[in-house]
């Protein structure tokens, strides 16, 4: 699993984020997206590559759109698999996974 800088402000998640890495690739998304931020806009990522995920991808994400707004940026999520999608219902925390929709 890794995420991937595409192009500036723009990343892939790929592969599987899970209880055993999660915060490895948390870690090393935050190095890589910090880079980015300091414009102050918006960083997008695709879920498209995501093959499987649970509600540690959530948190890993939710940092993610953390560490944007601490940073004066907006961090958006793209592709997202429908099953992390019902999960996140079920946690309560689509809203704001729903803020963090790309366009």
């Amino acid at each position: 699993m890794q995420l991937e800088r595409l192009a500036p402000g723009q990343f892939s998640l790929n592969g599987i984020v899970n209880f055993d890495n999660a915060v490895e690739v948390e870690s090393e998304g935050r190095k890589l997206l910090e880079k980015d931020i300091g414009s102050g806009g918006v960083l997008r990522v695709s879920l498209a590559n995501l093959l499987k995920g649970d509600s540690s991808t959530l948190s890993v994400c939710l940092s993610w759109i953390r560490l944007a707004q601490e940073k004066g940026g907006h961090l958006c999520l793209s592709d997202m698999p429908e099953e992390l999608a019902a999960l996140a219902r079920v946690c309560g925390v689509e809203p704001i996974l729903q803020e963090s929709t790309c366009s």
